[in-house]
């Protein structure tokens, strides 16, 4: 799947884009707003998806003078997969913050980095996860953890989890030497477990040393 596409994981048609787009604030939009935050769909195609789901009820239209607005009804059945569909995103972060965080201290920090992080996911997008645990953490134990992080991963979303990880010497060995990945985590990194305090004051402290 496409965290950034939630609906093509149900529908690849335009209506599934449409429906992203209402589905992400509880304001009403015009054909040329909606048109300019798909950027590549025409204003005829997203006035026939707009008209069709105002058929189902889906959508609700009103005219404004000449203006003609739409909004998602909230109150439709099916208001409530429609919102969930387009929170799969956060969905999936959720879920692995609360997967996370039963593995204990040993866990210093993670993130989601990559194209799941930024926004540009492809079908076949791996999902990628950085994690760094302390070097108290049982060898056969941490593995079994990776293992079954990188099957649920896929599990929950389709796509391969692809694990980067250090121990806490490795990471700052990493740092010091001004390894690019750190970069990438740092500034569009979500974070999963421990904090980005926690990661940014281990790399300052590792390039100081």
């Amino acid at each position: 799947m496409q965290l950034n596409k939630p609906f093509a994981t149900v529908t690849p048609t335009l209506d599934g884009d449409v429906l992203a787009v209402l589905a992400s604030a509880d304001v009403t939009f015009t054909i040329s707003q909606v048109q300019r935050i798909l950027t590549t769909a025409s204003g005829e195609g997203i006035r026939k998806v707009l008209n069709r789901l105002t058929a189902q009820g889906v959508v609700l239209h009103d005219e404004v003078g000449r203006t003609h607005i739409y909004r998602l009804n909230a109150e439709h059945l099916a208001a409530g997969p429609i919102m969930a569909l387009s929170r799969l995103n956060s969905t999936f972060l959720s879920r692995l913050e609360q997967h996370l965080d039963g593995w204990g201290p040993t866990l210093r920090y993670a993130a989601v980095f990559g194209s799941a992080a930024t926004g540009k996911m492809r079908l076949d997008s791996d999902i990628d996860l950085f994690l760094v645990h302390g070097a108290d953490s049982d060898d056969d134990a941490w593995e079994q953890r990776l293992t079954e992080l990188a099957r649920l991963v896929a599990a929950w979303t389709g796509n391969d989890g692809r694990i980067v990880e250090y121990t806490e010497g490795q990471f700052r060995a990493a740092a010091a030497a001004g390894e690019p990945l750190l970069d990438d985590v740092s500034k569009q990194g979500l974070t999963v477990a421990g904090t980005r305090a926690w990661f940014n004051a281990q790399r300052r402290s590792a390039r100081r040393s």
